[in-house]
């Protein structure tokens, strides 16, 4: 072939190629660019039923982010094993970014004490944290009479009377037990293997059962959310001592937050989505966007702020929550070490 006419077919190539490409041409469903495009339905897995504080998390961001992504968003509840079937339904679906799950602290537990039949961790990527509550240590008023009056107090007064000061919690292996001994770890610079030589746990069964122990003086602090527990502190029933929180909260202003006082103790349940490793980056960045494009409209907004999580910084993308995420990772790791539940 001629070399001039050889140098204007390659141009000519080259820049059909190009055009191509940055029209999308052969990209099929996955871009256009460096852009995802969305092109059927995206389901969200969630782990627990509708009710609750993960359902209404849920359910009420799904129709926000279909609004921006131009698909229809299904929310899919698979319950039982305590959050555990929901991560395996997830596991077991195709990494093409059609397919994300909802994920707590509950699955950092399970997956530290290899309960899963697989590595959260290493198997799931998280894209976006929704919401992120408090918790607080709680005092039942009639049976800190003559013993205590705030925080510091407590925990001279614990330091001073071994296993005196009865603790309520929920299950031993769950986000409000390592919130709780991490907590007194710091405050009574004691190891969290030695938390029980000086105050007795207890587990309850719920929450409901943790309140009437308090009002009625049967368990002397407990650890919970300020906001669970506002119609009781109203009351005067219940004494709150200390937030987990890096400051104050705007809601109970008069309380003193773990932030101020040094201790870098905050384990609050958060709320977040994760894509199965796999999943291509751009999808990934593409739901990133669309959950904080979601979070910020009005109806989300307003759900944020009536279920009282407002307090804390709620949204946070890939980065930030990869950061929380590995360090509750190591924190509740040391937690279920201490007391012998892993090795």
């Amino acid at each position: 072939m001629d070399k001039k006419l050889f140098g204007v077919f390659a141009t000519t190539l080259a820049t059909t190629a190009a055009a191509l490409m940055l029209s999308g041409f052969g990209s099929g469903a996955a871009a256009q660019g460096s852009d995802w495009k969305w092109e059927r339905k995206v389901t969200f897995i969630s782990p627990w039923g509708p009710g609750g504080g993960s359902g209404p998390t849920i359910r009420n961001i799904a129709p926000l982010v279909q609004e921006v992504i131009k698909v229809p968003c299904e929310v899919q509840h698979v319950e039982g094993a305590a959050g555990a079937n929901g991560a395996v339904a997830a596991d077991r679906q195709p990494a093409d970014g059609y397919t994300y799950l909802m994920a707590t602290q509950s699955q950092v537990l399970l997956d530290l004490q290899q309960i899963l039949p697989f590595d959260f961790h290493d198997r799931f990527i998280p894209i976006a944290k929704l919401v992120h509550s408090t918790n607080g240590l709680m005092a039942s008023a009639k049976s800190m009479k003559g013993r205590y009056t705030d925080i510091k107090s407590f925990a001279a007064y614990v330091k001073a009377n071994p296993r005196k000061v009865s603790v309520a919690m929920l299950t031993a292996t769950g986000t409000d037990a390592a919130s709780l001994n991490q907590l007194l770890s710091l405050l009574l610079d004691v190891p969290m293997g030695k938390i029980g030589e000086y105050v007795k746990l207890v587990n309850y069964g719920g929450g409901s059962e943790i309140d009437a122990a308090l009002v009625g003086g049967h368990v002397d602090v407990a650890i919970a959310g300020p906001g669970d527990e506002a119609g009781l502190i109203e009351s005067g029933d219940v004494v709150p001592l200390v937030v987990l929180a890096e400051k104050r909260l705007a809601s109970f202003p008069d309380i003193p937050s773990t932030g101020e006082m040094g201790l870098p103790a905050y384990i609050g349940t958060w709320r977040g989505i994760w894509a199965k490793k796999g999943t291509p980056q751009a999808a990934i960045d593409a739901m990133e966007k669309a959950l904080k494009e979601a979070w910020n409209k009005k109806p989300y907004q307003d759900y944020w702020v009536a279920e009282g999580y407002s307090e804390r910084v709620g949204f946070e993308g890939q980065a930030d929550f990869k950061k929380l995420v590995d360090g509750e990772y190591k924190i509740m790791g040391d937690y279920l070490k201490a007391i012998g539940v892993v090795k």
